[in-house]
Formats: structure tokens, C-alpha cells, sequence
């Protein structure tokens, strides 16, 4: 999937909007520079101060400081446009890859994506970006007042502008390799504790605590390294400008003064440079900015860079009714071939090993890769099926569903094509076994954590069977949570099941368990 470019979506135009508000800001430094040289002479001169240079001095003044105002805001704006355009690509490109290949990423760095590196994108578009444009404006637009006011301030100045320009760009591209060390040193510390801090309490009953108090030490020391070597070399581009603004001032007033130039000229010139000190100093932060930003970029594009799977990518329609399943020559982990002909509506156990199975009910819920025609039902390739038709047809019954944080009314329908009634929903909780549940939080509208952590083994596979109960299935993949449940959502699931004549699939796990079953009575 291709990154998000920094000029789609109406951003070029945001650009260039920015760019007349910045003109705007030169002509109006500009003017104030002229104004404080006249303003000066009629001092010198013992006249009284004209009424239009005062005038032209403070609107200059009004109009700089509205026109920054302004052209802040414009980048704030593109750079949250950006960063929304980013934030929808990872995700989306996050729910084209395999689950295995999600669940094996950390999700501190998961996570990090989102956070981390957005900051990145949206300040090289809010704020590196615009100020790169007010610096290409203002620079060229002092060194134009300097030459009207006296070619000479000019000609000594411009050259310091120059040298200052040349050592930005030898020294601004170093920041980037620190900016990598920092971000890693960063996202191992944030994912590390992303992974520990809800487990805390149980790593301090192993005796892990002093350990990983060591460890997080000793990663953080280093990162504080990492952190102030990148901030010397960025303080140090933001220091250059005013070092090399105090000395084009002190050549603008020695050139002054053995040329015998007026002093509202030499005044109007130093206003100038003062004027144009704020753009130096925000060009020596752009660097700061692009180096953030390149190296959020290379972990992002790695990122949409990842697998995709091809299932559900199609828009076929499963027909009505249950459904067979045919499995030709799968690949197994243990170099076997797996083929399987289950006719619709009959119940079969798996074959195979525990971790096969996981990947098979993955791949019949459209959520792992399958070559192509090694997975058929109802004669139509998996790969072929619309995502929306397999989430329709394909249930699974399982006790670690997907459980968002929210209502309970929310996660009941979570996945149905639309929401049933409030009577349906409850009847559907109780008929599960939720009714305790709903009593404790206090109906439908309670809510539940984060991957329904305050539930148990027994309520989620109860949710899980509840959205069996809301659905009409045509294939049902059994694993293990059918053991958490109670017997009367045994047999609720048993009707269900009759009534729509759906295919089963029985997980090995399952099968392993009834044969010990068997062997103990």
C-alpha cells in the first residue's frame, strides 16, 4: 500500500495558502523597516513624527503578527490532515494483513504508530513545511530591504545569511541517524512497558520486580543519552541564527558608521535583520522537523509494507443455506497434506493438529492467506467471497472473541449486518447465559473493559454464543469454548444449530478432550 503524499487531499492549495500569508508577512516586515528609517530621520531632524510612518508601523506590526497567527493555524490544519491520512492507511493496511502476523507484533510498537510518529508527520506538514516557505520569503525579502536602504548593508549581510545557510545544510542532515537512535531507544522502553505494566503485579510475585526496575534503568539512561545528544545538535542550529544576527547587526552599524549613513537608515536596516530573526531561527528548527519526519517515514512505509492477505477481497455471495467445505491439499505444520470433504450440514472434528486448525478456522474466517482453490464452499473459492458474506455465513464459537470497550448492547452486535431490537438482545444474553452478567453491570447498556478483561472464561464464550444466537450461520467452527458453557446454552446452541442447519466444524482440541472424557469413565 503507498504512503499517503504530503500534497493530496487539497493540501497543495493549503500550501500555497500559506505561502501568500507568508508573502503577506514579508511585504508587511518590509514596510516597517522602511517606516522606522523614516521615523528615525524626522527625530534626527527635529520634525514632528509623520502621522502615515507611525500609521504604516503599527499596521506593519498588526499585520505580521495576524499573518503568523494565521499561517500557524494553516499548518496546524494540514498537519492534522496528514497525520488523519496516515492513521487511516496503517489501519486500513493493519486490517488487510493475517492475523498471525498481527498478533506477532508488539503492540507497544503497534501502538507507537499512532502516537509516536503522527507528532512527526503532522509537525513537518504543520510546522516545517510552512516555516521552510516563511524562511524562502523573509530571508531574500531582508536582504531587498537592506539593498533599498543602503546596498552596502546588503552586501555585507547577505554573505553571513549565506555562510549561515551553507553550515545548516552540511550539519541539519546529522540530526537524522540521532533522531533514529532516539525513536528506537524510545519505542522499546514505551512498547517493553506497554507489555508489562498490566502484568505488574504478577512479575512482582515471580520476583521479577527488581529486575525489570534495573532493566528499565538501564534503557532509560541510555535513552536519555540518545535524547540529549540529538537536543545539542538541534539547540545548536537553533543558536546559529542569532549568533550570526548579532554580527550582520554590528556589520550593518561599523558599515554605518565609516560610510557616514544616516541613523534612521542603520536603524531601519537593524529592524530589518531584527524582523527576519524569527524566520532563522524557525529554518534552524525545520531540520529538527524533516529529520523526525524521515524517520517516522521509513518505519511507516516498512509498515505498509507488510503482507496483506488476498481473502475476502472479492464480492461473491455465499447461496443461502448450510454450506460444504472443501479443503484440497493444505499445507500442514507438519509437512503433510490436509484434504477434507464435509457435505453441508454435517458435523465434523479436524483432523489435525492443534495449530493447523487455529490457522484453518483463521482462514475460513477470512483472516489468513490460502492459495488459491485449496478452500471452497459451496464451490467458491474463500478467496473470492466478499468479506461481508463471510462475516454473515461463518460464526465462530470461541472464549477469546473480539471484545471492544463499551457497551455490552455494543459488543453483542458487534459484527451483525443490523442491530437487533432491544428484546432480541436481551433474550439473546439470557438464552446464552448472560443474565448474570447483565445484572452486575447493570443491563445492555453496562459497560465492559478493554478486551473484556472483567469477564470470565464463561462469559466470553457466552458473548461469542450469543452472537451465534443473533446471526443465521451457515458454517459454525466449535473450539474451546463450547466447555464454558451452561447447559442450557448447550442445548439453546444445539437448537439454534438444528434450525438453521449450519455445517460444524469441531476443533481438535474438542475431539482430544472427549476421548479423555471417555477413557476416564
Amino acid at each position: 500500500m503507498p504512503m499517503p503524499h504530503l500534497t493530496e487531499n487539497g493540501r497543495r492549495r493549503g500550501l500555497f495558502a500559506v505561502s501568500l500569508v507568508t508573502l503577506v508577512q514579508g511585504v508587511a516586515a518590509g514596510v516597517a523597516a522602511l517606516a522606522t528609517r523614516g521615523l528615525f530621520e524626522a527625530m534626527q531632524a527635529g520634525s514632528p513624527l509623520p502621522p502615515g510612518l507611525l500609521a504604516a508601523l503599527i499596521g506593519s506590526g498588526l499585520v505580521i503578527a495576524g499573518a503568523q497567527v494565521l499561517s500557524r493555524l494553516m499548518g496546524e490544519r494540514l498537519g492534522q490532515s496528514y497525520a488523519l491520512d496516515i492513521r487511516v492507511a496503517l489501519f486500513d493496511h493493519a486490517s488487510g494483513m493475517p492475523a498471525s502476523a498481527v498478533a506477532k507484533r508488539r503492540s507497544g510498537y503497534m501502538s507507537l504508530r499512532f502516537v509516536g510518529d503522527m507528532t512527526a508527520f503532522r509537525n513537518w506538514l504543520g510546522k516545517g513545511l510552512p516555516r521552510l516557505i516563511a524562511a524562502m520569503v523573509m530571508i531574500p525579502t531582508a536582504c531587498t530591504v537592506l539593498w533599498l536602504l543602503e546596498p552596502r548593508f546588503a552586501l555585507v549581510v547577505a554573505p553571513l545569511f549565506a555562510i549561515m545557510l551553507v553550515t545548516l545544510a552540511i550539519a541539519g542532515p546529522r540530526l537524522e541517524p540521532l533522531h533514529r537512535r532516539l525513536r528506537a531507544r524510545r519505542a522499546r522502553i514505551a512498547a517493553e512497558m506497554a507489555e508489562r505494566m498490566p502484568l505488574a503485579p504478577e512479575l512482582d510475585r515471580l520476583g521479577r520486580r527488581p529486575t525489570e526496575l534495573r532493566q528499565l534503568r538501564k534503557r532509560t539512561e541510555k535513552m536519555i543519552h540518545a535524547a540529549l545528544h540529538r537536543l545539542f545538535w538541534a539547540e545548536m542550529l537553533k543558536a546559529l541564527p542569532d549568533a550570526v544576527a548579532g554580527v550582520a547587526a554590528c556589520a550593518v552599524i561599523v558599515t554605518g558608521a565609516q560610510s557616514g549613513t544616516s541613523t534612521g537608515t542603520i536603524a531601519g536596516a537593524l529592524a530589518a535583520i531584527g524582523l527576519v530573526l524569527t524566520p532563522l531561527r524557525d529554518l534552524a528548527s525545520v531540520w529538527n522537523f524533516r529529520a523526525a519526519y524521515l524517520a517516522a517515514r521509513k518505519k511507516c512505509l516498512a509498515a505498509l509494507a507488510r503482507e496483506q492477505r488476498e481473502t475476502g477481497h472479492g464480492d461473491t455471495r455465499l447461496p443461502n443455506g448450510p454450506i460444504d467445505v472443501e479443503i484440497q491439499d493444505l499445507p500442514t505444520s507438519g509437512g503433510s497434506l490436509l484434504s477434507l470433504n464435509i457435505p453441508a450440514g454435517e458435523t465434523c472434528a479436524l483432523p489435525c493438529a492443534l495449530g493447523d486448525a487455529d490457522v484453518l478456522f483463521s482462514a475460513l474466517c477470512g483472516l489468513e492467506p490460502v492459495p488459491r482453490d485449496q478452500i471452497t464452499l459451496s464451490g467458491l473459492c474463500v478467496t473470492d467471497l466478499s468479506r461481508g458474506s463471510l462475516r454473515r455465513s461463518v460464526h465462530r464459537l470461541t472464549s477469546t472473541p473480539v471484545v471492544l470497550k463499551g457497551s455490552l448492547r455494543r459488543n453483542l452486535a458487534l459484527g451483525l449486518q443490523n442491530r437487533p431490537s432491544e428484546a432480541k438482545l436481551g433474550k439473546a444474553a439470557k438464552t446464552a447465559g448472560l443474565s448474570a452478567l447483565v445484572d452486575r453491570i447493570g443491563g445492555l447498556d453496562g459497560a465492559l473493559s478493554e478486551g473484556g478483561r472483567d469477564l470470565s472464561s464463561a462469559d466470553r464464550s457466552a458473548l461469542s454464543l450469543a452472537r451465534i444466537l443473533l446471526g443465521k450461520p451457515q458454517l459454525v467452527l466449535l473450539e474451546d469454548g463450547v466447555w464454558h458453557l451452561e447447559k442450557t446454552a448447550h442445548a439453546a446452541l444445539a437448537a439454534h444449530l438444528h434450525t438453521t442447519g449450519a455445517t460444524i466444524l469441531r476443533h481438535p482440541v474438542l475431539a482430544n478432550a472427549d476421548m479423555a472424557r471417555t477413557q476416564a469413565a
